[in-house]
Parts: structure tokens; C-alpha cells; sequence
């Protein structure tokens, strides 16, 4: 059977990358996606899916009211980039929570256990408390103040078994190798399951795509070095004062924004 999938997350960019981590699963089917309460429970009415990929901070309420209006709750996978609700949520093996940025595998267990449990009319009992627990555990301003120590963005990245969400002041640049993304900080480098290209819409103003596999902190360029043929380094600002290449093209680009 063809395994029908509502994606629900305030942030286009992870939308967009859950999409393109189901599609290559086989009997998988993306019905549709929402951003906020109100339209997430129309999409979820409108077509019936099977799974809801759903994140528990949302414009409009929160997840859990998604839960509470719509006509049939569908089998739930949390996803969201904090981890005090995890606890509670993997008691349950009927329901599936995954820290953001989001992995494959993580989601490719997940979804195989929905295809398991799709035949279900409705969600276990155990499911139906799991939800209730954790709502309450969301007292008055936890889920404002869980933001605000997030701060207005976070990058969520992993370095070892640590989620880490990053400041993107603290990020002295992105960079890429084969399939992989890290992110450079004073500490070192951290995995974000994100590709350069999400990454420089998401913060464009402040980092720039110097090179196909790199995109800097503007705050964090210490000096423009000419090299033979026309080329360019871009050296940043960290302990070791790396220098970083600038393709021809995207030279032409950054005297735009910073004259030389």
C-alpha cells in the first residue's frame, strides 16, 4: 500500500527537506503541507493521510491542537528541534519523535512503522495519553520561553551524540564535502542536515556563497586576497585565519556588497 504522508512545520526550509527525504522511499506518497494550526488541520480533514509528520511548535496553538480539531488523528511523528519532550515520547513505540535536522534513517524506521500500523482505525489509547502528558508538561510560557532561549533563529546542528542549536552569529561558515554539511564554529565543526543552498536563503543578508561549497559569515570576512589569474581567497576571522576560495563569479557578486 502507498503509504499517504501531511507534512505540518512552520519553517519552509524543513518542509522542503522532509519532502525531499521521502521521495525517494518506495510507497510513499506526500499529500500535502501546512504552517500553521488552522491550515494544517484542513489539510489533515481534506485528505485523510495515514501519517502526519507534524512539529510541536506551530503558529495558530501548537501540534497537539492540530490532534484535538481534526476529524481523524492519523498516525504522528513529532518533529521538532527540542529535545525536553523526547523523553515521554519514546516510552511509546506506537509513536515516533525526531530531533531536527531530521536523519534519514531516523525517518526511514519511522515511516516503515506507520506502513506497519496504517491498517488501525484509530491510535492506541497509550498514543492518547502520551499526548495529553506532554501538552501539560507545556505550562503557561514554557513553550515562549523554550523559544526564547532559542532565540529568534537556531541552526540545528549535531557534533557527536549532541544537538547543538547554533546561533548563526556564532557560525564563522558553512561548508560542504560530497553530500555532507558542517558547520565551522570557534569549537569546531558540527554536522547540519541542511544543503548550502537551504542554508544561504535562510540566511541571506548575513552569509554569503563564496564557492559551491562555501557560504560565510559576512561578519566574520577578515581580509579579500589576490592570487594568480584573477583569483581571490577570502580570509575569515578564526583562530587560524583560514583562507577560503572565492570562485570568479561570486568575486563579481561580493564587490556588491562589500567594495574593494
Amino acid at each position: 500500500m502507498t503509504l499517504r504522508v501531511a507534512i505540518v512545520d512552520d519553517e519552509k526550509p524543513a518542509r522542503d527537506r522532509l519532502k525531499r527525504l521521502l521521495a525517494p522511499m518506495p510507497d510513499v506518497e506526500v499529500v500535502g503541507e501546512a504552517g500553521d494550526v488552522a491550515s494544517a488541520v484542513e489539510l489533515l480533514d481534506r485528505t485523510q493521510p495515514e501519517l502526519c509528520l507534524l512539529d510541536v511548535q506551530i503558529p495558530g496553538g501548537d501540534g497537539f491542537e492540530v490532534l484535538r480539531r481534526a476529524a481523524r488523528m492519523p498516525q504522528v511523528v513529532f518533529t521538532t528541534a527540542f529535545d525536553h519532550y523526547a523523553v515521554r515520547a519514546f516510552e511509546v513505540k506506537s509513536i515516533d519523535y525526531l530531533l531536527k535536522p531530521v536523519h534519514k534513517d531516523r525517518l526511514q524506521d519511522a515511516v516503515r512503522r506507520a506502513k506497519d500500523a496504517a491498517g488501525r482505525s484509530a491510535p492506541p489509547d497509550a498514543m492518547l495519553r502520551l499526548l495529553e502528558e506532554i501538552r501539560a508538561g507545556l505550562a503557561p510560557g514554557a513553550e515562549a520561553g523554550a523559544r526564547a532561549a532559542a532565540g529568534p533563529l537556531r541552526i540545528p546542528a549535531k557534533r557527536g551524540a549532541k544537538i547543538l542549536l547554533l546561533d548563526p552569529a556564532e557560525v564563522i561558515w558553512f561548508e560542504s564535502e560530497a553530500e555532507l554539511v558542517h558547520a565551522r564554529t570557534a569549537d569546531g565543526r558540527a554536522l547540519v542536515e541542511r544543503p548550502l543552498g537551504e542554508l544561504e536563503d535562510l540566511l541571506a543578508g548575513r552569509f554569503f556563497r563564496i564557492h559551491r561549497s562555501y557560504l560565510v559569515n559576512l561578519a566574520r570576512v577578515g581580509a579579500i586576497v589576490p592570487e594568480d589569474g584573477g583569483t581571490y581567497r577570502v580570509v575569515m576571522k578564526d583562530e587560524a585565519h583560514t583562507p577560503l576560495p572565492l570562485s570568479r563569479r561570486q568575486a563579481q557578486k561580493l564587490r556588491e556588497i562589500i567594495p574593494w
